[in-house]
């Protein structure tokens, strides 16, 4: 197949097939069209109306697509995906927009994880990255949300030699606890710290790659912008990108 934006090459599928749950009574090549239409709306970032119809109908796709948000099946793509380097770990977090058509979820249908800062309405994406600048796991909070309420959910059971972050991240709390399971904190004291610690600052460069993921990671227009009402939605193409880092 020749390789576009919008479609996976042989060998990126090679390495996704073998990790997709079982699909019964679609044809052979039915999990890729539906994967590529993914990709497309992904990369895109346009309605779920204007899906290609060569991409399949779009309301079918759709309905598909919040079934595998809903089973947790992307998550599951996304770990399964992972080889990871943890001789370091990188926290951090990133704003989007989000689009006024991702507000007015009833509360029923489930957590929305959508803020209001002073730019509008929008959802932070936290995330830890392994030594190589891969994505490990990502939490969806409000905009207005601190960065280091996340913390204990993304670094549990990551079996890390050394935490990277910024100053944000400089608490007692999370310092103390990396500390006690062995994890050698670098970040940042802040100012106001009485007792400030030594900062390794050849190790602390390598940070730029939590940055560098999250710029690769806006590429897909799905992500930059939030048009999704529910948080398991817009996590879903989080994941997706996720995924699109690893086999790159």
């Amino acid at each position: 197949m020749t390789h576009t934006r919008h479609t996976f090459t042989d060998e990126e599928w090679e390495r996704i097939d073998p990790l997709l749950p079982p699909c019964k009574g679609r044809p052979g090549g039915e999990q890729r069209t539906f994967f590529n239409a993914l990709l497309w709306m992904a990369r895109t970032g346009a309605p779920w109306r204007d899906l290609p119809e060569r991409l399949g109908k779009w309301n079918v796709v759709y309905q598909r697509y919040a079934y595998w948000c809903d089973k947790g099946h992307f998550e599951r793509l996304f770990q399964g995906m992972q080889q990871p380097d943890m001789e370091e770990v990188m926290l951090d977090s990133i704003c989007c927009r989000a689009h006024q058509a991702s507000a007015g979820a009833l509360k029923k249908s489930g957590p929305q994880a959508i803020g209001i800062t002073r730019g509008g309405l929008n959802t932070k994406i936290h995330a830890v990255c392994d030594a190589l600048g891969n994505p490990l796991r990502f939490v969806l909070t409000p905009g207005q949300r601190h960065d280091s309420k996340p913390v204990p959910e993304l670094l549990d059971g990551l079996p890390a030699k050394a935490l990277l972050a910024d100053k944000a991240y400089d608490s007692d709390k999370i310092v103390q606890s990396a500390q006690e399971k062995g994890i050698q904190v670098i970040i940042p004291s802040k100012v106001n710290r009485r007792n400030q610690r030594t900062l390794d600052k050849h190790r602390y460069k390598a940070r730029h790659l939590i940055e560098n993921l999250f710029q690769r990671m806006k590429v897909f227009r799905r992500v930059a912008t939030r048009f999704d009402k529910l948080d398991i939605r817009f996590l879903g193409f989080v994941h997706i990108a996720g995924i699109m880092k690893w086999l790159h």
